[in-house]
């Protein structure tokens, strides 16, 4: 656990507010009745609206639970009163007092000498456990939890062995554990006194407490995040580390949070002989329904991304909603100097979406770029381009109707550029059978056509004007209870102002055998020609004359089977080999197991490729996945990864994963973690070594954390946030 604090001063007495806190209901149990309904009681009486109920009292009211000594309520005001042993349970959370108010119609409660558990499901899962509370008053205003002269404690025990005893506890839904004018209790015994602890409620990396470690780059080192609280709910983050290797690292970021603004600023510097800097800022506002958003972070000489490099990447968008749609302003920013080498680039963007009607759509975009880069001042590149880009779609009842116009244009002297996407402009026109005839012959026949005209670029420049027809179906029949057969056709046609024409014809289809209740076998055949000539690349389409064939083969309690191939026709032209890859898979997957493995062969090389094999399963308790790859082209054991979770000896848990690297004939990755468990808290020993790859070498942290706190890990993750045991023999579950 981290956490920040202002000095002690003189001890104040903790005063009791008479007036009684409100809070709004804890949700509700779907499984409880809404109408009053008393499931027990030793004595009742009504008088009209008014209800009075006593010894061993039990009701369901509103979705929710009530239990007391005594309880009284009106039905017309929806207010209840719980005297003496006061229990108010709802969806996942239990609260207790000696007397509680429940106003059902405003959905708030007030209680005294409460007792409440704080449940995961009450702060969305922002703790990992539940928390504690006793004495004082509670209330519950979403999405706050607040306690007002109370103790709160993630140890569940009747003596903990720890407690914070604060004036004030807030708990705020994602973000924040708030105590005020608190005392830290061990074992009974007050050990601290501190006016303010602040505690992140962030699942997230880096770690908000201190770290204790060794790395290659940075020697022995210690981290820590300290959080001061500021105006309302804005916070002032101060980093504070010391690297063997590299001196002192100070930081600091400044992150607001009000109605229309939220966002950070900060900065980080290294002192010693590594003079890193790096800054960053990020930004929201509100200006009325409109947003602006900004995102910039400058690096100067980062250690452990970009050492002798100064970077710089930022962007602004300002979205300017309406009725009808919206418009965008945008401008991008990034460059890169390392020594002599520079790169810059910027651009600038405009951008307006519309719908009107039903069937009406526009939008439009244009953007101004530029970029440059040089080395010892002389250019070696240089680029600048305005894109334009307008689309407008219309639905009709029989048809839809697509205006494209998009168009590149070069400013100045630029090098490299092209306009082979350019649409000047582009009308598309599409239909179905469906949409022309109705359901009946629209299932039965399932044609689709499109038709267009349009002037287009070549990849030299010219402007070509082409007209396209395009017709496809794609149909399924069922020949049999076991027997589908799945076809499909195309024709398209083009003609072009160079006088040129081609089309293109494509036929296929696929024909599946289902057995055994979920197996399959299919053999799927396409053909694809195309005839004349194209002067436009984005038309080639080639030939294709091939067979594919799969297999899929249920044997039952979670085995199956797969084989997959393809024979391609063309090949026998081009005096290759027609078969293709042979694919084979077999895999089981029980309630706590699974395996499976997976090889191919390779018949252009006539040797088999990749076998691989993973499996999983639990052992006494313990999670283990293991997986090895062995590469038949070169005949080597290319790698093979373990990974043990949950391994339990007494109080200590160990997790680990190891990476082996055949080709390099070396253990690549090794992560180690121990976890020794002291009942609401645990000590926590990670040891991570990685041989190759960013930031390779050995590091060990140590920290002590709250188990109830959600914690970020970086077990099973490497240097760059990548998880790592993948890939080349990694886990395939």
């Amino acid at each position: 656990m981290f956490f920040t604090a202002w000095a002690d001063g003189p001890s104040l007495p903790l005063t009791v507010q008479e007036q009684p806190q409100q809070g709004v209901l804890p949700p509700a149990s779907a499984s409880k009745s809404k109408p009053l309904k008393i499931v027990s009681a030793d004595k009742a009486s009504r008088s009209g609206q008014d209800v009075l109920l006593e010894g061993n009292v039990e009701i369901e009211y509103e979705g929710y639970t009530l239990k007391a000594d005594q309880i009284k309520g009106n039905l017309d005001t929806q207010v209840f009163e719980l005297h003496g042993n006061g229990l108010l349970t709802g969806e996942g959370d239990r609260v207790e007092g000696q007397d509680v108010r429940v106003d059902f119609k405003a959905k708030v409660y007030e209680l005294l000498g409460a007792k409440a558990v704080v449940t995961p499901a009450r702060i969305q899962g922002q703790t990992t456990g539940p928390f504690y509370v006793t004495g004082g008053k509670v209330q519950m205003r979403q999405p706050h939890f607040h306690t007002v002269d109370g103790t709160i404690t993630p140890c569940d025990l009747d003596h903990p062995h720890f407690s914070f005893d604060a004036r004030d506890v807030e708990i705020e839904q994602g973000k924040k554990l708030v105590l005020r004018h608190f005392g830290l209790e061990v074992f009974g015994k007050r050990v601290i006194g501190l006016p303010y602890l602040y505690i992140p409620l962030v699942d997230d990396r880096p770690r908000y407490l201190p770290e204790f470690g060794q790395s290659p780059d940075e020697g022995y080192y210690v981290k820590s995040r300290f959080i001061t609280p500021l105006h309302g709910e804005d916070t002032w983050e101060t980093r504070a580390d010391y690297m063997t290797k590299l001196g002192l690292g100070l930081g600091g970021e400044y992150n607001y949070d009000s109605r229309n603004l939220l966002g950070s600023i900060g900065a980080y510097t290294l002192t010693g002989q590594t003079d890193t800097v790096v800054a960053n800022w990020k930004h929201a506002q509100r200006f009325g329904a409109s947003r602006l958003d900004i995102d910039a972070r400058q690096q100067s000489n980062n250690y452990l991304t970009a050492p002798d490099t100064t970077i710089f990447n930022g962007r602004a968008q300002l979205t300017v909603p309406s009725r009808t749609g919206n418009t965008t302003l945008g401008y991008t920013r990034n460059s890169s100097n390392t020594g002599a080498f520079g790169s810059v680039s910027q651009s600038f963007s405009a951008g307006d979406t519309r719908t009107f009607g039903p069937g009406t759509r526009t939008n439009f975009s244009a953007t101004w770029s530029d970029s440059s880069s040089s080395n010892s001042g002389l250019v070696l590149s240089e680029s600048e381009r305005v894109d334009l880009r307008f689309n407008a779609q219309q639905e009709l009842r029989s048809l839809s109707a697509d205006l494209l116009y998009q168009r590149s244009v070069p400013v100045g002297q630029s090098q490299s550029f092209s306009a082979a996407s350019d649409r000047t402009p582009l009308l598309t026109l599409r239909s179905d059978f469906r949409r022309l005839f109705g359901g009946g012959i629209g299932a039965s026949w399932p044609f689709r056509f499109e038709t267009s005209i349009g002037e287009l670029s070549n990849l030299g420049g010219d402007r070509i004007t082409r007209m396209t027809f395009l017709s496809d179906l794609n149909r399924s029949d069922k020949l049999g209870s076991q027997l589908t057969l799945d076809t499909n056709g195309l024709y398209s046609q083009g003609v072009y102002s160079d006088d040129t024409a081609q089309y293109q014809l494509g036929y296929g289809g696929t024909l599946r055998w289902s057995f055994g209740g979920n197996s399959s076998v299919r053999l799927s055949y396409r053909n694809q020609k195309q005839f004349g000539f194209t002067p436009l690349a984005i038309d080639l389409a080639g030939q294709n004359d091939a067979f594919q064939f799969g297999a899929d083969v249920n044997h039952g309690k979670g085995w199956r089977s797969t084989l997959s191939t393809g024979y391609d026709v063309l090949a026998i032209e081009r005096q290759q080999t027609p078969w293709q890859i042979v694919s084979l898979g077999t895999q089981y997957r029980g309630k706590e197991s699974s395996f499976q493995l997976a090889a191919n062969y390779d018949t252009f090389n006539r040797n088999w490729g990749i076998f691989r094999a993973d499996s999983k399963f639990n052992l006494w308790g313990t999670g283990v996945a293991a997986s090895v790859r062995y590469d038949g082209s070169r005949a080597v054991w290319g790698a093979a990864s373990l990974q043990v979770e949950g391994f339990r000896f007494g109080q200590l848990t160990t997790d680990a994963i190891l990476f082996y690297n055949g080709y390099t004939k070396q253990m690549e990755a090794q992560q180690y973690s121990f976890r020794y468990d002291l009942h609401c808290v645990e000590a926590v020993l990670e040891l991570t070594d990685f041989r190759s790859g960013f930031r390779s070498g050995r590091q060990i942290a140590f920290f002590i954390r709250i188990k109830a706190l959600p914690f970020g890990s970086d077990f099973g993750f490497g240097r760059r946030g990548q998880r790592f045991g993948g890939g080349s023999g990694g886990f395939g579950f």
